[in-house]
């Protein structure tokens, strides 16, 4: 009998001792309009201060889910690389960042100075996704798609990483109907129209490889993060779908097939929001984080051993608290 029950122990996968740890997620910010300089300067003040609540609350890591920058704000070099770096180079803990909309996929407007969006995307991937590590004064490993699967090598913005029992992935669907280009103005720049399916493509790949590895692993929950409001649709009956519909449909695939609590954390629509958005898979719970002035964190609580293992709170300036909308 004790042997059989040490060849129990054994085969109990490794998270059995699984320990609660926060980390910190937030987005879509500091938002300028790039034409009064002193008012960018506070709101860039503004994300400073929030580095600093975000280091005192000592997360194990941050989540950063896109969108640097304002729309109106030229996609220049020192507003999406330099300044960026800048502030996330703060924080005392790693930083995952995975890319949204302003900083890429719109930059081809006239309000953003007309940049091509895949150039920008390529600076992106040059600076802050050179090496299979995070961002952050302590940083940390990640496996990056590039590295873990050859048919997606350009895709190095895509990681995973674990943590007590809890796999984390980030996925490159930014806002702007995930730069689907038959939604979008016709005068995107050549190549634009290649770019959305084979990144559609290599993003349900690694949803995909992220549940199998969790599983595989004995993982107690998983954590998605991207930038885009996937559901925006849903909750306001207007705006632009098609670019989500396959990611959408994975990610309630994989989450109801893992059967084991899963959370998407995603920003874009700038206001706080927690719910259950997909009928299919009611294990998957969704958080969006606040931004575009509203200049606060979430902070997440994680026992992987507890049923319901996620507890949030909001860390940050609450004299700007933006109300659900659909604006």
């Amino acid at each position: 009998m004790r042997a059989f029950l040490l060849l129990l122990l054994l085969a109990l996968p490794a998270t059995a001792d699984a320990e609660p740890f926060r980390f910190v997620a937030f987005g879509d910010m500091p938002y300028c309009n790039g034409r009064d300089e002193a008012a960018c300067a506070g709101e860039l003040a503004r994300v400073e201060a929030l580095v600093g609540t975000i280091n005192a609350a000592a997360p194990a890591f941050s989540i950063f889910l896109g969108d640097t920058k304002g729309g109106a704000e030229a996609c220049t070099d020192a507003i999406i690389i330099g300044r960026t770096a800048g502030w996330m180079g703060r924080l005392a803990a790693p930083l995952v960042y995975t890319p949204g909309d302003n900083e890429w996929t719109d930059c081809w407007q006239p309000r953003a100075g007309g940049w091509d969006p895949l150039d920008r995307l390529r600076l992106l991937r040059e600076h802050f996704f050179a090496e299979p590590r995070s961002l952050g004064q302590a940083s940390m490993p990640l496996l990056r798609q590039a590295d873990a699967d050859p048919a997606h090598a350009l895709f190095v913005e895509n990681a995973r990483w674990e943590r007590d029992g809890v796999t984390f992935l980030t996925l490159h669907v930014p806002g702007s109907d995930n730069n689907r280009p038959l939604d979008r103005d016709p005068a995107l720049p050549p190549g634009a129209a290649a770019e959305y399916p084979a990144r559609d493509a290599a993003n349900r790949a690694w949803l995909e490889a992220g549940f199998a590895a969790a599983s595989a692993a004995g993982s107690r929950a998983v954590v998605v993060a991207l930038q885009a409001d996937m559901y925006y649709r849903d909750r306001c009956g207007r705006g632009l779908f098609a670019g989500h519909f396959a990611a959408r449909a994975a990610l309630a695939g994989a989450a109801r097939a893992f059967g084991r609590p899963v959370l998407l954390l995603h920003g874009d629509s700038h206001f706080w929001l927690q719910d259950h958005p997909a009928p299919e898979a009611p294990n998957l719970m969704r958080v969006m984080v606040p931004g575009d002035g509203d200049t606060r964190a979430v902070v997440v609580t994680v026992d992987p051993a507890a049923a319901a293992p996620f507890g949030f709170a909001l860390i940050g300036a609450e004299d700007r608290v933006a109300p659900p909308g659909c604006g």
